[in-house]
């Protein structure tokens, strides 16, 4: 235990226990910001008069210092009791005595951590950004580009690959709109909240607040210490967007595998086989699936960490704080390998001269029965699978099948521009163009909704350059 807490309650503490509790290491990713919410603390002192300007100059002195070379010390219990152990060395026991007046570890250290993670945040959200530029920046090349729509893993429908760009990008863009909205509830100060019941000093929270930076506060001093359900929103964010990375991650193994031929992957995010000479593996995305997991498994550990804790402040706290760094530096480079990636992914040009892939023209075939025919649709359905039932049997496509062979299996005489429709609609380049629901693969659809998600991303960007003006203008950077 550190000397400046022995000798009053306790004697002293073993050192295998203050090894067992010590966080310095992990203390590593705050130390700054500690160091910053220690000099807000004695400017909010100084403004109350609980210390005098003499010893607050002498205190802001010392911990400038501190800002430019923090020494961190294995075995110590934390880097609170770091800073105000060198504090005082600088000062004396009578003047750095004061630093620790009216407030708490429980308070300083989830304001430290509430800082960094508002820094994470637009971190991440600008990774997010980035990548969504890419994609949209794909589908502008691609809004006629012909791509199957899959369910089940199986070709369902034909859309466009800048149709299935942009249901990636909209998931992306959820993700980072829950990032912000959870960037809103991290900015709140719980400075000045004491171990739990704030202080009989007339401490300004909101001064403290404002030299940090905060928004605003956590007004409940038990609350401001005793709650981490900030830290298990930015979990419960961060596996959300690694689940819509690892889907994306897996999309494009698959869809660029030999034997699927949808997608080409630039070689240079892939490797080859150490035995096989003819493997084009694509091990940074594999990786990229097993590492989102472990972005998950934080969340859930976090989760069962805080699970039924009494309220107040207590240091299983301490274990779920790593869960959030270690989320935080598994995702960004993700998102920033797959930012690389996309710009250089191309679908392959014969798709839209696949014979297997017309199968996923039945839909439209059904409709225009229904249309054009008064057929009833599930009588449509069930005719369009017979014919291709039969064409599959006989190694046909449906092109190959005659009028003839398409009355036979539907049961009646069809009219000349039924039989002109289900051949346009065999042309998958044409198919999309029949699309008329909003948000379809339809290329004006497609091509506006480019437009409308170019401006959604231009004003999440305006709102991460203004947090991060409002930030700059604080005591952290001054």
């Amino acid at each position: 235990m550190s000397s400046i807490l022995r000798g009053g309650r306790l004697r002293a503490t073993r050192r295998d226990v203050v090894e067992f509790i010590s966080s310095v290491e992990d203390d590593k990713r705050i130390a700054h910001a500690t160091v910053i919410v220690n000099e807000a603390h004695v400017l909010a002192l100084a403004k109350a008069k609980a210390i005098s300007r003499k010893d607050a100059h002498c205190l802001l002195r010392a911990l400038r210092r501190l800002e430019r070379r923090l020494p961190l010390r294995k075995g110590a219990e934390d880097i609170h009791v770091l800073i105000e152990e060198y504090v005082t060395k600088q000062v004396g026991r009578e003047v750095g005595g004061q630093l620790h007046l009216g407030k708490s570890r429980n308070d300083q250290v989830v304001t430290a951590i509430r800082m960094v993670l508002r820094e994470e945040i637009l971190q991440v959200s600008d990774e997010l950004l980035h990548l969504e530029r890419q994609l949209l920046s794909l589908a502008r090349r691609h809004v006629r580009s012909v791509f199957p729509g899959y369910t089940h893993i199986q070709p369902a429908q034909p859309i466009s690959f800048a149709h299935y760009l942009i249901a990636i990008c909209d998931a992306f863009l959820r993700d980072n709109e829950r990032l912000l909205e959870t960037y809103r509830r991290v900015n709140r100060s719980p400075m000045g909240a004491g171990a739990l019941a704030g202080s009989s000093f007339n401490i300004n929270r909101r001064l403290e607040a404002r030299l940090l930076g905060f928004d605003g506060l956590v007004e409940n001093t038990l609350d401001a210490v005793g709650s981490r359900d900030f830290a298990l929103e930015a979990l419960s964010v961060l596996s959300i967007t690694a689940l819509d990375v690892s889907r994306l991650a897996q999309d494009l193994i698959f869809y660029s595998s030999e034997d699927v031929g949808l997608l080409i992957i630039p070689d240079e995010f892939t490797s080859t086989s150490s035995m096989m000479p003819q493997k084009k593996n694509p091990d940074p995305l594999e990786l990229m699936r097993a590492k989102c997991a472990r972005i998950a498994v934080n969340y859930a550990a976090g989760v069962t960490i805080a699970h039924s804790l009494p309220s107040g402040y207590n240091l299983d706290f301490q274990e779920i704080t790593p869960l959030l760094w270690d989320s935080l530096d598994t995702l960004k480079p993700s998102l920033k390998l797959l930012a690389g990636l996309v710009p250089g992914v191309k679908p392959d040009s014969a798709i839209a001269s696949r014979g297997d892939l017309q199968y996923t023209t039945a839909t439209e075939i059904a409709n225009i029965l229904v249309r054009k025919e008064d057929i009833p649709f599930r009588t449509a359905h069930r005719a369009v699978g017979y014919a291709i039932r039969n064409a599959m049997k006989s190694g046909k496509t449906l092109t190959d099948l005659t009028s003839g062979e398409w009355e036979l299996v539907i049961g009646r005489r069809l009219r000349r521009n039924t039989i002109v429709s289900i051949i346009n609609t065999l042309d998958l380049a044409t198919h999309i163009g029949y699309y008329r629901t909003k948000g379809s693969p339809n290329p004006r659809q497609v091509t506006a909704m480019i437009q409308s998600r170019t401006e959604r991303i231009q004003s999440m960007l305006k709102g991460t350059e203004r947090a991060r003006a409002t930030l700059k203008q604080t005591l952290t950077y001054s």
